[in-house]
């Protein structure tokens, strides 16, 4: 058989078919709506001074008084560049492999059955490494409003979306959840507050949580008074607080215009250390006016022409070794445009 290079239109066909392949969880993701592709290496985003002027007051006669006036913060990221790389070899071509499926078949796949096979599998390997990059991006946007970019072949980096550092607090003994005499609704309360009045902040409106502190909030006797009272009390509290399912993601009910999710997930290192996206330990909140913003810089290959693509599949012929090369590129950054509509808090020791 003469093994097929399939062009790049072709790849990315299979690359994004979620009938064939269920992508990962993305839950940080979807605060990220919007993408924009860039045609240059580097990413531009900005922000323009909101204000809360009132109208001047002047008598019929007078001259109208010019109140517009805007002041922007212009910031320009290189991304970090991901392209997981991968040969379809001659060995893996002859050979009947479990992963596909295939032991214990009685008529083994044939060589371009099993080349196809092969090549699918490397396409959906790369696609879960390269959204779950995506989300790790996403996730350090929102929850701790920057992202630490570095890597073996890639320098440290720190990109700071600027969170007002009021947003991001430790409780101290004495004043952690689960302590005696904190409310927990007070701190929340005063946190939506806080993000309420920051310049680009606004309401927020979703509530996650780590797992440890979900087992902290289930017992607390505050929410279980007003799961008990909110009849009477006027309060709109519902929250189920059995046994979690064990998803990654688990929406448990509401308090008051809070929704409350419970968030599990995690990755793995080179090394197969598995690391959570959050810390049980901590919270989250939330809002729409976060905007998130994927932003995808340009393909630095040739092949591709320097279009502003969100990601690129490339596939090619190595001689010696013998091999079918695979490869996708991306050099993404995820930017949320009000990084003050979101609030961090670890609440646990």
């Amino acid at each position: 058989m003469e093994p097929t290079i399939y062009d790049s239109r072709t790849l990315l066909g299979v690359f994004w078919d979620d009938d064939y392949m269920e992508p990962p969880a993305n839950y940080w993701l979807q605060f990220f709506p919007t993408t924009l592709n860039f045609t240059t290496e580097s990413i531009d985003f900005s922000q323009i001074r909101d204000v809360r002027k009132l109208a001047p007051l002047v008598v019929p006669t007078a001259q109208g008084v010019p109140i517009y006036s805007a002041a922007e913060r212009l910031t320009t990221v290189k991304p970090a560049y991901v392209k997981p790389k991968d040969p379809v070899t001659a060995s893996r071509m002859i050979r009947r492999a479990a992963g596909l499926g295939e032991l214990g078949q009685l008529q083994p796949l044939t060589p371009q059955q099993r080349y196809n096979a092969i090549v699918a599998d490397i396409i959906r390997q790369h696609r879960y490494a390269i959204e779950r990059r995506w989300e790790w991006l996403a996730a350090g946007a929102v929850i701790d409003a920057r992202n630490i970019l570095e890597d073996e072949r890639y320098p440290r980096t720190i990109v700071d979306f600027g969170r007002n550092s009021a947003q991001t607090v430790t409780l101290t003994s004495g004043n952690r959840w689960g302590d005696a005499g904190v409310s927990l609704l007070d701190d929340l309360s005063a946190w939506k507050g806080i993000a309420r009045r920051a310049k680009f902040g606004g309401v927020l409106n979703r509530l996650t949580v780590g797992t440890d502190v979900w087992d902290v909030m289930r017992k607390d006797p505050e929410i279980k008074e007003l799961l008990n009272t909110q009849y009477r009390s006027g309060a709109n509290v519902n929250l189920s607080l059995g046994m979690l399912e064990g998803l990654e993601v688990e929406r448990v009910g509401n308090i008051e215009t809070l929704e409350v999710y419970v968030y599990s997930d995690y990755y793995q290192s080179p090394d197969g250390t598995v690391i959570p996206y959050m810390s049980p330990k901590d919270i989250v909140l939330t809002g729409p006016n976060i905007r998130g913003v994927r932003c995808y810089g340009a393909i630095q290959d040739l092949a591709a022409n320097l279009q502003p693509l969100t990601v690129f599949a490339d596939m090619w012929p190595e001689k010696d070794p013998s091999a079918m090369m695979i490869m996708h590129q991306s050099a993404p950054l995820m930017v949320p445009i009000n990084p003050n509509a979101s609030f961090k808090a670890t609440v646990l020791n």
